[in-house]
């Protein structure tokens, strides 16, 4: 059979000599490249600040929702695809050792030169230059012998490969700065830096030579709807800027968000009508950013450049309809990841999240039911943190009604769900300390009146929630206690224990409790007080796990506010329970 040649070969006017032919390894890349995955990783809901787990979902599999359950270390196995597919290839390719590799990199150097020379000289004659331009796409296809090659890492950076590889990402002809691009996301394998120390020689390079700037012009010329070799060339750019992310996340965040275009470019990548695996790609990219040690570079970014409203958008096709696949549903999480992440702390955003109508579309969601509620409860608590104007527009946004309903809602009691569940259950019971802890007059009446609404039903829901995580840690601890007889067990690390069972949501039922207790409102002591005695409880219990939350509440400038109330909580608190408040002996007076 003829051998392969390059994609590019059959688009000019003239066809090469026969003795001028790119070799096996060419062919075989390319053909891998061209045929599409059977499987697509997909993640689980994240935090900002948490890295999402991932697992691998079958293309037919539509309807598959990704949890927390099952999420296996996905990136281990596709590293080690990787490097077995890297190593496969270099088995193919002569043996590869330091003087071999001196004698190829001055080939290299010297068909450039040529490839250069020849292009000037025949600018209007493409026959006449192409032959170097094969024989350029020939020897880079050879250095992926050295990404298998670790060791020889360092003489390659000496040898100064690295500047003349780099100015290949501007060629006239892209499918050569393709063919760079797919190399260097080889050499930038996060396993490669993780098992061998002179690999750092390498990626400092690279970086050094302006590697992140010239991936991204490159990025930006390159059409994707115009071949296949365009549309992978963008994932492997995409895939490069991960590795690096990875690798050294502070100093890639950093260096991809400082003086550069990329958080520009994947908004408006995201925008691009049509689902397909760049957009989430671009979405995983932005989020990963977003919540990397230099997140404040992309935050301030995405800031400047008005995202988060371009983000709010994207989601918004989502108010009516569930996402149609796993891969869709994996993009709608990076979306809302992207969201809140962008909130958190960020008030320049939270105002953006208002003009941009940002309550109404959230509100919708939880309202809706769709996919997206938990998602958008989640969004909900970033936007009003510490926001007493963003309190007031969720409750001048219908907020109130959608809130409760989805407090009121117990969901599916399986195993699969229970994280997710938890989750939402601990932003909801956020949102109504926020909004407590910023509302005022009419707005916080219509808060308090809440509780009392249907015989007091959303205090009954309330206790429920207070009682379930008061047993739970309890048990948790005697567990513990059983199985660490012996052990010292330091405050720190106990409360970072008791916080991973469950102490968070506990902590705010308590607050809540204890905000609509001491309120003023009989009615609502009474119903507090019954249901707790109920349940062998009472505002003891409540008192001491807030006394906890607030010794473990930091002094800094955001937190003064919650540890004021914490503070007052306490003091009235500590009348009621030793009978000195008006509410004494409420329990008789129990409404109907």
């Amino acid at each position: 059979s003829p051998p392969s040649r390059p994609p590019w070969f059959n688009r000019l006017p003239h066809r090469l000599p026969p003795a001028m032919n790119v070799d096996r390894i060419l062919r075989d890349a390319k053909e891998a490249s061209a045929k599409k995955p059977s499987k697509r990783e997909v993640s689980s809901s994240a935090t900002p600040g948490q890295k999402r787990g991932r697992r691998e979902v079958d293309d037919d599999d539509d309807n598959d929702i990704p949890t927390l359950e099952g999420m296996v270390a996905r990136r281990d196995d596709e590293r080690q695809a990787k490097m077995q597919k890297i190593l496969e290839e270099a088995d193919e390719l002569e043996e590869l050792d330091a003087p071999k590799l001196r004698a190829l990199v001055a080939q290299f150097k010297m068909a450039i030169d040529k490839n250069v020379e020849r292009r000037a000289k025949f600018a209007d004659e493409p026959s006449k230059f192409m032959d170097s331009e094969v024989k350029v796409h020939e020897l880079i296809t050879e250095f992926h012998a050295v990404a298998a090659s670790p060791e020889l890492f360092p003489e390659f950076v000496r040898l100064k490969a690295v500047p003349s590889l780099l100015q290949l990402l501007q060629h006239e002809n892209t499918d050569i700065a393709i063919e760079v691009v797919d190399l260097l996301k080889e050499l930038t394998e996060p396993d490669t830096y993780a098992e061998a120390n002179e690999a750092d020689a390498l990626l400092d390079d690279l970086v050094q030579n302006d590697m992140i700037k010239l991936l991204l012009e490159n990025m930006e010329r390159v059409r994707e709807d115009e071949s296949d070799e365009n549309k992978q060339a963008v994932h492997n750019t995409l895939g490069i800027f991960e590795n690096l992310l990875e690798i050294e996340p502070e100093i890639a965040g950093l260096k991809l968000t400082k003086g550069t275009s990329l958080v520009e470019w994947l908004l408006t990548r995201l925008r691009k009508k049509g689902f397909d695996e760049n957009q989430l790609y671009s979405s995983e990219i932005l989020s990963m950013l977003l919540i990397s040690p230099a997140a404040g570079g992309a935050v301030g970014a995405l800031t400047e450049r008005g995202g988060l409203k371009k983000l709010i958008r994207c989601v918004a096709a989502y108010r009516k309809q569930d996402p149609k696949s796993a891969d869709e549903v994996e993009l709608v999480e990076n979306l809302f990841n992207c969201i809140c992440s962008s909130l958190s702390g960020e008030k320049k955003n939270q105002e953006a999240f208002m003009d941009a109508d940002g309550f109404k579309l959230m509100v919708t969601m939880v309202r809706k039911k769709r996919y997206t509620q938990a998602a958008a409860i989640r969004a909900l608590n970033y936007a009003i943190m510490d926001n007493a104007p963003a309190c007031e527009r969720l409750v001048d946004d219908s907020g109130l009604k959608a809130v409760f309903k989805a407090f009121m809602s117990r969901g599916k009691k399986s195993k699969k769900m229970k994280k997710e569940l938890e989750q939402t259950e601990e932003h909801i019971l956020n949102i109504i300390v926020q909004l407590f802890a910023n509302l005022s007059d009419v707005r916080y009446l219509r808060l308090l009146n809440k509780f009392k609404e249907n015989s007091y039903e959303k205090i009954d829901r309330l206790v429920e929630l207070f009682e379930k995580y008061f047993y739970r840690l309890e048990a948790a601890e005697n567990e513990w206690r059983s199985a660490h007889p012996d052990a010292e067990d330091g405050e720190d690390e106990k409360y970072v224990r008791r916080l991973d069972n469950g102490l968070y949501c506990l902590q705010l039922s308590s607050v809540i409790l204890a905000l609509i207790s001491s309120a003023g409102d009989e009615g609502i002591l009474a119903r507090a007080n019954q249901l707790l005695n109920q349940r062998d409880m009472s505002l003891k219990d409540v008192r001491e796990t807030i006394e906890e939350h607030h010794l473990n509440v930091s002094d800094g400038e955001a937190s003064k506010k919650m540890k004021v109330i914490l503070e007052n909580l306490l003091g009235i608190l500590e009348k009621m329970v030793a009978g000195k408040s008006a509410g004494e002996g409420a329990d008789e007076k129990v409404p109907s």
